[in-house]
This record gives structure tokens, C-alpha cells and sequence, in this order.
């Protein structure tokens, strides 16, 4: 979230209705993930899926915090990628 760390909203689970960023951000990586899988199962290749949903989130994320910003977050992404903060199946070494 943009300006703070919770939101109230209702909420089967939490004692106050109170939902953190990181829990937000789980909810959200789970739509995704469920429209990415149903995509792919209708037969759309996840190559491609996986390019619309990068520009869907970049235009997004220009939209809101500006050219500029999103360039220098663009800006760490070989290292996050080359260190493994994208690999879901990391080799048994």
C-alpha cells in the first residue's frame, strides 16, 4: 500500500479486521497467480501471459509512482534476477 502499513477491512481471520501490506500482497499474489494458471490453462502460452502481465504491472506501477521511479526499480532488477529472488525451484546442490 501506498500510505500506510494496514488496511481495515472485514476479514475472516486477525482478532481487529486488520490486514498488514505483506498479507495484501499474498492476497494479490494469489489473483494473479490463479488468472496466470487459468489463462494458461484456456491455452495461452505462459510466455505470453508472463509479458502481458510485466507490461500490465509496469504501466501500472508508471502510472502511479511516475517514469522516473519505476526506471530506478527497473534499475535492480538484473541483480534481484541473477541472485535468485524470482526463482521458485532452486537446484539440490
Amino acid at each position: 500500500m501506498r500510505d500506510n502499513d494496514h488496511l481495515d477491512i472485514e476479514s475472516d481471520e486477525g482478532e481487529d479486521g486488520i490486514v498488514t501490506d505483506r498479507e495484501i500482497r499474498q492476497m494479490a499474489l494469489g489473483y494473479i497467480d490463479d488468472a496466470f494458471a487459468e489463462a494458461v490453462a484456456s491455452g495461452i502460452d505462459s510466455a505470453a501471459v508472463a509479458h502481458a502481465a510485466l507490461f500490465t504491472a509496469f504501466a501500472d506501477l508508471v502510472t502511479t509512482f511516475g517514469e522516473e521511479a519505476v526506471a530506478q526499480m527497473a534499475e535492480d532488477l538484473p541483480s534481484r534476477v541473477r541472485r535468485g529472488d524470482y526463482t521458485l525451484f532452486k537446484p539440490l546442490h
